[in-house]
């Protein structure tokens, strides 16, 4: 079965619910989208935070991200992440999303 370009909406779910708990921001859970900023835009997201995060997303989703795999864009916005955490689980490129 061929996946779709978009990410798939069960793992943008999961990839924000791990982002509202790792950054405890439950009262604004509702109000994410997949354009919402994450780095530079959520006070709560800093570089001890992306770290947390990776780690949760890892753990959630049973992936290893590799350091070079780490860069800034990919925590620009919540669909940008959702996409690069698909592309890890599914380890295919992500088809016009730069990381």
């Amino acid at each position: 079965m061929a996946r779709s370009p978009e990410i798939s909406q069960a793992i943008f779910e999961d990839v924000k619910a791990v982002v509202v708990a790792t950054l405890d921001i439950e009262d604004r859970a509702d109000a994410l989208g997949p354009e919402t900023g994450l780095y530079g835009n959520l006070p709560e997201l800093d570089s001890l935070t992306v770290v947390k995060l990776i780690v949760a997303l890892q753990k959630r989703f049973g992936i290893e991200i590799e350091v070079d795999e780490i860069v800034g864009d990919i925590f620009d916005t919540l669909g940008r992440l959702a996409a690069f955490v698909e592309s890890t689980v599914y380890r295919k490129p992500l088809g016009g999303v730069k990381c």
